[in-house]
């Protein structure tokens, strides 16, 4: 999942939306999030990017990934059987829809099967699946054609939302405009599309309510990240993502603190092997040689991410370490010269998302660089929207895309299967790349995770040993996550679980 971003709100209309609204803000134990983006799936079947955020809150998901192990969550017990062909989940008793509605084996399963059948989002994660039994109220057994690690899956934090059979009916377009009933501590009560959402607690959650606990959630499109930077020190906002180079400020700023930690998202620029001079390898490993990974690093990101070790994060499980390439103008003159591209074709052209200091800033400095050995970069900035429908199609892509990327469920098949197996039509495959070896590595790979994840984890490296002898891309940056907030505001330390994107409001106090 991915990198979608529909930034739209102004300092402005940030400052009508403060004051518009006084009888939501007076809720008790009210917290507010300026968040940069504004988001637009709200279908939790559909969403495949930001809204999970927000998303995580009102739906839940039969099992949860933490501390690498799976824990229960709607479902109490799971057993596998038939060799990962064959799971039986137990269900959690008691537990309520927003509409008040039971959650049992029917719904479950209504909810599974709609998301499949509707094929949008994440629901590739149900194409394994067979059939579903429900025995008993609170028993439930998938059926499925062949091996597949079921209790990640039902972890994920895309594809598998447990909705409830009333928001089913009343589909698509209608969850669109921020409605539908999930099981999560939190409901929908408002939303107005680029400005802001509201959520209020479910009275009736069945994990139980304590004092302190936070009540309502405002989320605010605040795109300006200054803005952010100045809510959060006035106490306007109560956390919220800033830009990098003000994390030490903020963090130094009274009654403000800054809390970081781990994620699965990782940054990159993947190369077209479709267009030249990028279907060339000696060319694309002398544009890995431009790029300054150190200087991005501390003088970009400043510290909130690592260099990578290779394709994947290296906290995720699974990942191969790799002799990484370095900033080498010397290296990269010589592969320039063995490339055989000739000298007035060294032209390449860059898409990426301007409004993310990560790439914006990177990319002029590796303009820069490239400019000193005679490779000509052609900036071409756009909002992801734009970007991505460009990328898709071979004759609007660019040679380079930006990406950061982070998993629908805790797997390293998320990564590969879904940026690098082969495409008839592209979808997240922006390098247009096919190689029939790697293909077959990571089907055989995702295959063993249903029997053993020790057999996978090693299967997935022998997939990325394949595939990064082709120089897929410039792998710039394990990231980490972070946000600025209230030194009131408790628990945030705490909501650093690499496997989701989710800000788990239920979790904080205040």
């Amino acid at each position: 999942m991915k990198m979608f971003h529909r930034i739209i709100a102004t300092f402005a209309l940030t400052a009508i939306a403060l004051t518009a609204i006084p009888s939501v803000s007076q809720a008790a134990n009210t917290v507010i999030w300026p968040a940069r983006a504004s988001y637009h799936d709200w279908d939790p079947a559909a969403t495949y990017s930001e809204e999970t955020y927000v998303l995580g809150n009102i739906y839940e998901t039969l099992t949860f990934y933490k501390d690498g192990k799976v824990e229960p969550r709607l479902a109490t017990s799971w057993e596998k059987a038939d060799n990962g062909k064959t799971w039986t989940f137990q269900l959690r008793k008691g537990v309520k829809f927003h509409d008040g509605a039971e959650m049992n084996a029917e719904a479950v399963k209504n909810s599974i099967m709609w998301t499949k059948s509707e094929g949008r989002g994440a629901s590739f994660l149900w194409a394994g699946l067979d059939n579903i039994e429900t025995p008993s109220s609170h028993t439930i057994v998938f059926k499925l054609k062949y091996p597949v690690a079921l209790d990640l899956v039902a972890s994920g934090q895309y594809g598998s939302y447990i909705i409830s059979p009333g928001s089913t009916a009343k589909g698509h377009d209608w969850m669109q405009e921020g409605q539908g009933a999930g099981t999560g501590p939190y409901k929908w009560v408002s939303i107005e599309k680029g400005v802001q959402i509201v959520l209020d607690k479910f009275d009736d959650y069945w994990g139980g309510w304590e004092a302190g606990q936070i009540d309502r959630l405002i989320v605010k499109t605040v795109a300006e990240g200054s803005t952010r930077v100045q809510m959060v020190k006035s106490g306007e906002g109560d956390f919220a993502v800033i830009p990098p180079d003000q994390i030490e400020a903020v963090g130094s700023a009274s009654g403000v603190s800054v809390s970081m930690g781990e994620s699965w998202r990782n940054s990159m620029y993947l190369f077209n092997f479709k267009k030249a001079p990028t279907d060339n390898l000696k060319f694309r490993q002398a544009l890995t040689h431009l790029f300054d990974y150190d200087s991005v690093i501390k003088d970009i990101m400043y510290g909130v991410g690592s260099l990578p070790v290779g394709p994947l994060p290296k906290t995720m499980w699974g990942h191969g370490a790799y002799d990484m390439p370095k900033y080498d103008l010397e290296k990269a003159r010589q592969l320039l010269k063995e490339s055989g591209v000739p000298v007035n074709d060294w032209k390449v052209t860059v898409q990426y998302i301007p409004s993310v200091a990560s790439y914006a800033n990177s990319m002029e400095l590796f303009q820069a660089t490239a400019a000193e050995v005679g490779v000509e970069v052609e900036l071409l900035p756009n909002e992801w929207g734009v970007m991505w429908g460009k990328a898709k199609k071979l004759e609007t892509a660019t040679n380079i895309t930006s990406m950061t990327w982070w998993p629908a469920y805790a797997t390293p098949s998320d990564w590969l299967y879904s940026q690098w197996r082969s495409e008839k039509k592209a979808l997240f495959n922006l390098s247009f790349y096919s190689n029939a070896a790697l293909d077959e590595a990571i089907d055989a790979a995702t295959a063993a995770e249903g029997v053993s994840l020790d057999e996978a984890a090693m299967k997935y490296v022998a997939a990325q040993d394949i595939l990064m002898k082709d120089a897929p891309a410039i792998f710039f940056a394990d990231a980490k996550r972070y946000y600025a907030h209230s030194d009131k505001l408790k628990g945030m330390d705490k909501q650093f679980n690499p496997a989701y994107e989710t800000l788990f409001i239920y979790e904080l106090r205040k």
